[in-house]
């Protein structure tokens, strides 16, 4: 019997309903069938016949000989060499293997199947298995390599050996929040989901199937008891399977397969849906404890779960949100409403009302963290309304507040008569600043150029600062807010004296109003306005606890709490306090997302601000996905050729290279430049950003452009007094000299730029640690390795002394063990060598995000396979060299000569 794909999805659901029913009732059903489907009917008989002999067969059975012992190891299966056991599970024993014909050396997992190919059907079904296995091709899933019988008469299979964590306890060890849980939760969706495109249902998915390895990669193990849909490679099916034995795991099996009903992809829906419970809340949905068999059965086919919300606050004292960085109370925020619904509809008992497909599942989740609607929730006006204002915040904050004002008297009949009042004042007033703000900018703009003459931001500012200064003090609150906003101008300019001198009057006169949240907002700008400016002590510091305490407590302030934080993280980021620069925007997004309503321009504001704290506490994994959030918002805006965009797309382009992923961040600084570009002529563009943009191509080994960026980098920061441009710059250029082989330019900028640190920053300064390992290197080409070294060592003690500090010295470290590395490794200090690549290592996968590749893990991993050559590790060299290779490829592409390097060195 042969029959097409779509004629096989169109009998499926009919076929799956009579297996369904208790034999007695089949007949019955099948009469009525025949009368409503009479072209369907003949095959579905045909395939329930096929189902019944398949079922007499009893494939899948029958037991091995006897168990597979570990005195095998050694022996030869096929091309491979038995190693050691791993594992022994309801369909076989998994054992690791290496190849043994000398055509490439590399580790596979051989799984033994505990069944007898005696009879032709036994074999025809064991290849069938290959086939499958061959067929679900997909990143997240363990590859089949080879497949074969032993000379004993035991197939087996061959598979990519899989080195990794099971997917629980690798997100806990990791402390990943709960949208980073979920996206790593969407690879594993994928993954199956592609096994469903290809008609195999995996039926046995659990957290130790489910694999991560130490870069992040999910990778889906164990198809040996996939069911057989089609096996046809044209998409026909033929021969319908019967699952054999009890191949599965109870725990995390679905109700249907307890009951011995039939099985489909929602059996693996299920499955997932307790596996992202886990995953979520800490513990299995139904099964938590030990239970007997008869209770484990019970609890699956008739208990439903708790919601994903009350199991986390009835388990806060487990300790489980600390695994996810967060509280008990937070964690349970997080989960109520549509987390609990998306794991509600996944764990259906009814295979019916589960999500359709795993698809569908993936889809809500992808909703879920873009704040819109999800599909399994019903569609209430108020539901979808909330989520419209998520995602639609208003573009500016006073847009918000005058929504606020409208929305206050249509709502006053349903809130506590006070409360409504004191939001409607509130709106009132600020839709008063808005008309005062109007005003003034119609007047300042219609009178700036009376004659047709150009002019610059600043003559504007500087024209409405007079106009507030001399008007009347009659609403000296609207004085005070108009030289407040006035004053932050100023500081978007750069001219950070003339922003403080405004904020310290609008702040002096802020301390005779009466209203609270003014001179709040004062003392926040102020201290804000002031770190910019380099001011050293604690002012600003006490300036911004002063306006928390001022800050008064009402719903309708929160936008004013949130943005007055986020200023707040930039005084502690200023003054060297990165953690509470992270802890402070943190809970600006906090108070954001609890607000009653939301500005989509704030909403930008705290990603950015988010994404710099996390770049500039070395948390680049979490940065870039933090700017690729603000790039979303900004487009939404209609703000992607604006001067924000330049510097989003510059930070988020350094994040990337930090990351070791320079050809991603080369395109996001040709977008600032292009965006910052006068037609042709680069001017405009700031030095920073031309800098990084050499730093990368510098990484991409076009040396000759990176040359003549940085150094148009290095003039225009001269010419515009900018320090921390230009010392970057003169790093940089001594960078490309030494590449390009010119040692003593490359001296001369190092004996430029090291005055000028000196007299700018602390001796404990990581920049110094750089300082010094660029001297090594320059003494290491000229072959001085003795008096590199003793560089090398004095840069990270440097670094070391940072980082305990508190600094940014994290960033730098991996890159200063890997130059002593290899400088160890030219004097003989093997082992030293490979301790400081293996450190280098282990500290860039734990910044790499999940699943990417890194230029600098590649050079991590080129350092480690020298290393471990030296020391004649040569499989442990040639494992390095191979990691290597494929993160050189995937960043600098495989044909750079890096890449090839590495190929050839793994291949020796």
């Amino acid at each position: 019997m042969s029959l097409t794909h779509d004629r096989w999805l169109e009998i499926s659901p009919h076929l799956d309903e009579v297996l369904s029913l208790p034999d007695a009732e089949r007949a019955g059903w099948m009469a009525e069938f025949h009368r409503t489907n009479p072209n369907l009917a003949p095959l579905l008989e045909e395939l329930l016949h096929e189902h019944a002999a398949l079922k007499e067969e009893g494939f899948l059975s029958g037991q091995p000989s006897g168990p597979f012992e570990t005195s095998f190891a050694g022996q030869v299966i096929g091309a491979y060499r038995l190693i050691s056991p791993i594992g022994e599970g309801g369909m076989g024993s998994v054992w690791l293997a290496e190849r043994s014909d000398g055509r490439f050396e590399r580790q596979v997992a051989i799984k033994f199947l505990r069944f007898s190919l005696g009879s032709l059907s036994g074999a025809e079904r064991f290849k069938r298995e290959g086939r499958i296995l061959a067929r679900v091709s997909d990143p997240h899933i363990a590859e089949l390599m080879d497949a074969g019988v032993s000379p004993t008469g035991q197939p087996y299979i061959v598979l990519e050996y899989v080195e990794g964590q099971p997917i629980d306890q690798w997100c806990d060890e990791h402390k990943l929040d709960l949208t980073s849980r979920i996206t790593l939760f969407l690879d594993v969706l994928s993954a199956v989901s592609h096994a469903h495109t290809n008609l195999v249902v995996h039926r046995d998915i659990k957290p130790s199937n489910v694999l991560v390895r130490k870069d992040g990669c999910v990778k889906l193990l164990d198809f040996g008891i996939a069911k057989l849909l089609a096996d046809d490679q044209s998409g026909a099916a033929s021969q319908l399977t019967l699952e054999g034995g009890s191949a599965l795991t109870p725990q995390y099996a679905a109700p249907e397969q307890i009951t011995g009903e039939g099985i489909t992809t929602a059996t693996d829906v299920y499955a997932l849906g307790a596996l992202l419970y886990l995953l979520l809340v800490g513990k299995h949905p139904t099964c938590s404890g030990a239970l007997s068999p008869a209770e484990l059965v019970k609890a699956i086919t008739d208990t439903e779960p708790s919601r994903p919300s009350d199991a986390s606050l009835a388990a806060k004292s487990d300790g489980f949100a600390e695994k996810c960085g967060t509280s008990p109370e937070r964690l349970c925020s997080d989960l109520r409403g549509d987390l609990d619904t998306i794991l509600g509809k996944a764990l259906k008992k009814k295979p019916a009302e589960r999500y359709a497909n795993v698809d569908a599942f993936a889809d809500d989740l992808q909703r879920f963290l873009k704040h819109e609607p999800i599909s399994a929730r019903p569609d209430s006006v108020t539901y979808r309304a909330g989520k419209f204002l998520r995602r639609n915040r208003t573009a500016a904050a006073l847009g918000t507040l005058a929504l606020l004002g409208t929305l206050a008297g249509v709502t006053g009949t349903l809130l506590q008569t006070r409360t409504a009042r004191k939001q409607r004042d509130f709106a009132f007033r600020q839709l008063a600043r808005a008309d005062a703000s109007n005003e003034l900018i119609s007047f300042v703009l219609s009178d700036a150029a009376p004659s047709g003459k150009p002019f610059k931001v600043n003559d504007l500012l500087g024209r409405a600062e007079r106009i507030v200064r001399e008007q009347s003090a009659s609403d000296e609150t609207t004085r005070v807010e108009l030289l407040d906003a006035i004053g932050e101008q100023y500081s978007t300019q750069d001219e950070t004296a003339k922003s403080v001198e405004v904020m310290e009057e609008a702040y002096r006169l802020s301390r005779n109003i009466s209203d609270a949240s003014v001179r709040a907002s004062t003392a926040c700008n102020l201290a804000n306005s002031l770190a910019r400016s380099g001011e050293n002590g604690q002012r600003p510091e006490n300036l911004f606890q002063e306006s928390m305490r001022e800050m008064p407590k009402g719903p309708e302030y929160a936008s004013l709490r949130a943005d007055c934080l986020l200023r707040g993280s930039e005084v502690a980021q200023e003054s060297g306090d990165i953690r509470s620069g992270i802890d402070r925007v943190v809970e600006a997004r906090r108070v954001f997302q609890n607000s009653m309503f939301h500005s989509k321009v704030l909403e930008l504001t705290i990603a950015i601000d988010t994404a710099n704290a996390y770049r500039m506490a070395g948390r680049n994994r979490e940065a870039v996905a933090e700017f690729q959030r603000a790039a979303e918002l900004l487009n939404v805006l209609g703000r992607e050729n604006t001067e924000n965009a330049v510097v989003l797309f510059n930070d988020w382009a350094y994040a990337l290279n930090q990351l070791g992923r320079p050809r991603e961040a080369e395109k996001l600084y040709q977008r600032a430049i292009g965006i910052s570009r006068d037609g042709d002529n680069d001017d405009a563009v700031s030095p920073m950003v031309l800098l990084n943009y050499a730093k990368t191509l510098r990484t991409l080994g076009r040396l000759q452009e990176a040359s003549s960026y940085a150094e148009q980098a290095s003039t225009r920061a001269k010419a515009k007094g900018f320090a921390l441009a230009l010392n970057q710059a003169l790093l940089e250029r001594a960078r490309i000299y030494r590449e390009l082989g010119n040692l003593d330019q490359s001296d001369a900028m190092l004996k430029e730029v090291e005055p000028r640190l000196r007299q700018d920053l602390p001796p404990t300064h990581y920049a110094f640690a750089v300082l010094e390992i660029e001297k090594a290197q320059n003494e290491f080409r000229r072959g001085d390795t003795k008096g590199a070294m003793q560089l090398a060592d004095e840069a990270l003690g440097i670094d070391e002394k940072s980082i305990k500090a508190g600094g940014q010295g994290s960033d730098a470290l991996p890159g200063l063990l890997l130059t002593r590395a290899t400088m160890e490794l030219t004097s003989g200090a093997r082992e030293q060598a490979i301790a400081d690549a293996n450190r280098a290592v282990k500290l860039l996968q734990g910044q790499a995000e999940p699943g990417t590749f890194s230029t600098q893990l590649a050079r991590a991993y080129l350092a480690l396979g020298n290393a471990l050559k030296a020391q004649e590790r040569m499989n442990e060299a040639r494992e390095a060299f191979r990691s290597a290779a494929e993160h050189f490829a995937n960043t600098l592409g495989p044909d750079h000569p890096n890449s090839r390097d590495a190929r050839k060195l793994a291949d020796s």
